[in-house]
């Protein structure tokens, strides 16, 4: 679509449905997000370099950020100062109690500043983050306007000379087969049954060529049982009761972000489960649940659970651990009720 036709056609949008999110415009539109920021914000959308390495270098001195990042079934934001990062290759590391991200530096293409309005009119200032197909993969907004000079700083520190970016590109292809059938089945479950620690697990799976939903199917009934998807609602409110600690992760093809802690307030709103809670909140879609996991991945330390929702078309939506750090078990709490989810799967209710 033209720019002046993708205008014209936002500004009719907007004033049909003015509640609408930018994501949720652009998906109307059949356009990426990226392509509709500029349309929608005009100036006030300032292209930066991609120098995401040096960009998150500043990323510290802002005070508290809050973090933003999401597929097309979850939400998850983090609210706290970001630590400075380290990189290796193309994966980043930031990891402090509250802001605790793995960036995936080879699908970043495109970087901006955003100086928008919340629905609420207060300022929003923000660095918004996307993929070389013009997907979201990262949003940080300012918490305290007493950093804003130091934002202001670094906007112009990164500006894009010429102020343009090149046109975002098609996704890329599946890397997976279309089917499982050709793993052996017995050999491929005994490899998982040696594998050590659960940071093994993602080479494995590349190893073999399969994504985490086809080695799900694999694996069911000896390291993977299927769950209904009423599983996560249940899950979240056993969680919430019992103060355990929980770890979730919530990714996109250019990031993992997690938050490990206990909960407090759950709620439902507009069909979704939202935890909202001072420094995270989750927001999950249980109509995009077509497949939800309890997962068993050996480690040296013992069995580790995992409860893992994948979407319509596989992707992965949400994983959720018992709360712990390398070298250590999870909560006994975690772990039981881990147990109690495989005999539900095993012998499920009449």
């Amino acid at each position: 679509m033209e720019r002046e036709a993708l205008r014209t056609a936002y500004e009719a949008l907007r004033r049909e449905a003015p509640q609408l999110y930018l994501r949720e415009a652009a998906q109307r539109l059949g356009v990426s997000e990226m392509t509709l920021l500029p349309i929608a914000h005009g100036e006030a959308a300032i292209p930066l370099r991609p120098e995401f390495p040096a960009l998150f270098q500043r990323l510290p001195q802002l005070g508290p950020l809050m973090g933003l990042s999401r597929n097309e079934w979850a939400v998850i934001e983090t609210t706290g100062p970001y630590p400075a990062p380290t990189f290796e290759d193309s994966v980043g590391l930031l990891t402090s109690p509250i802001i605790d991200l793995r960036l995936y530096l080879k699908h970043w293409a495109y970087a901006y500043a955003v100086n928008s309005f919340g629905k609420d009119g207060r300022p929003l200032y923000s660095f918004q983050f996307f993929t070389p197909w013009g997907e979201a993969i990262h949003k940080v907004y300012l918490r305290q306007p007493e950093y804003l000079p130091a934002w202001q700083a670094i906007v112009e520190e990164f500006r894009q000379p010429n102020g343009s970016l090149p046109p975002p590109t098609s996704p890329p292809p599946s890397d997976f087969p279309a089917s499982e059938a050709r793993i052996d089945r017995e050999a491929f479950l005994d490899e998982w049954a040696r594998l050590q620690d659960t940071h093994e697990f993602h080479g494995f799976l590349r190893r073999h060529r399969l994504s985490r939903l086809q080695a799900m199917r694999l694996a069911e009934g000896r390291f993977a049982w299927a769950l209904p998807p009423s599983t996560v609602k249940a899950l979240l409110h056993w969680a919430r009761q019992s103060h355990t600690p929980i770890m979730f992760f919530v990714g996109n093809a250019g990031i993992h972000h997690i938050f490990t802690g206990s909960i407090r307030t759950l709620s439902e709103a507009r069909g979704w489960i939202n935890v909202l809670d001072e420094v995270f909140t989750l927001h999950l879609n249980p109509t995009g649940l077509a497949a939800v996991y309890l997962v068993e991945k050996p480690s040296t330390e013992g069995p580790i659970y995992s409860v893992e929702l994948f979407g319509p078309k596989g992707e992965e939506i949400l994983w959720i651990f018992g709360a712990r750090k390398p070298g250590q078990l999870p909560p006994s709490a975690w772990v039981e009720y881990a147990k109690s989810l495989i005999q539900q799967a095993a012998y499920p209710s009449s």
